[in-house]
């Protein structure tokens, strides 16, 4: 009899567990569908009711964290939450950059977010986040002008694993977050000066008009100027997430950026540059070759390859400011 019992209960449960699936499953693919037609907004509210039935699906909290990402992203430079989706760097005054040590080299690494016009100049962050097309082709200008070389990360990589040499004065362009406007104000000004670049794009962004779109990431790829890292799915906190949770975000962004570029992706940039050593041990792990921090500097070595020091172009520098930020 008890036996009966409790045969009848696990067939109950496992009954209420399926149902219970099913139908978290129904809101999904409903949330799906309508993230397809660019309702966003509608598809965040069955998602949640998706999780709230079946709250240990993964598949059903990563798509709930895209469309919130993409519903902040659905909106006009004028609107978009920089502060939420950035890497900001609090830049020392000048001079900044001391001296190397003897396993280092000088090798800066600039890094870039927005190349557009700041609709917003009287906030602090919007005004260093932005950098004018005038600004970039004035400081390109600068740097073809006066003898630098840019190189890839890959190239760096070599270089710090004495497998390659470096031209006399190297230095690395990186673009974080994978805006739109790196296409249509960016990428014409690398063309014309010849210089190579990094963006890491967010990969998990498709249909949100401030990102970057495939068909572009392709073609930029094919120009062989423009290397693609990976910057996560979701553009979260690293450091916040479960175990599992980053190696989704990480491993995945590689995924999906190989997926598309049938290429093996080498370099990551942390969101809001958060890192811990469980973090970089993912990144590790995920098979990339380096990854790029926030952390102030140029002294670049191959103690560091997994927190690559960068130097931020804040859009309120004078190109004399910029000149100087970038000299030993």
């Amino acid at each position: 009899m008890i036996k009966r019992v409790l045969f009848f209960f696990i067939i109950l449960s496992v009954g209420i567990l399926l149902f219970g699936y099913n139908q978290s499953t129904n809101f999904k693919n409903q949330g799906d569908l309508l993230v397809k037609q660019g309702r966003v907004g509608e598809a965040i509210i069955l998602y949640n009711k998706a999780r709230s039935i079946f709250p240990l699906r993964s598949d059903v909290t990563d798509n709930l964290e895209a469309a919130n990402l993409i519903l902040q992203s659905d909106l006009t430079y004028e609107t978009i939450s920089d502060l939420d989706f950035a890497e900001v760097q609090i830049a020392p005054d000048l001079p900044a950059i001391g001296a190397l040590q003897p396993n280092e080299v000088f090798v800066p690494i600039l890094m870039y977010h927005h190349i557009d016009v700041n609709p917003k100049p009287e906030d602090p962050v919007w005004a260093s986040l932005f950098v004018t097309s005038d600004q970039l082709n004035s400081q390109l200008e600068y740097l073809t002008a006066h003898g630098y070389t840019s190189i890839t990360l890959d190239e760096l990589y070599a270089a710090l694993n004495n497998k390659a040499t470096l031209p006399k004065q190297p230095i690395v362009l990186t673009f974080d977050d994978g805006y739109r406007t790196f296409y249509t104000n960016a990428y014409p000004l690398l063309k014309k000066y010849n210089v190579k670049a990094t963006e890491f794009v967010i990969t998990q962004v498709e249909g949100a008009p401030a990102y970057l779109t495939w068909d572009q990431i392709l073609e930029m790829d094919k120009s062989g100027l423009v290397r693609f890292g990976a910057h996560t799915r979701h553009h979260p906190n690293l450091p916040d997430l479960s175990q599992t949770s980053i190696i989704n975000e990480v491993q995945g962004s590689k995924s999906d950026l190989e997926d598309h570029l049938k290429k093996e992706i080498t370099w990551f940039a942390y969101p809001y540059g958060g890192y811990t050593n469980s973090v970089v041990e993912v990144v590790r792990n995920a098979g990339f070759k380096g990854a790029v921090s926030t952390i102030y500097g140029a002294g670049q070595s191959s103690s560091k390859l997994y927190i690559e020091p960068r130097i931020m172009v804040d859009g309120r520098y004078s190109l004399a400011n910029f000149i100087a930020r970038i000299q030993k």
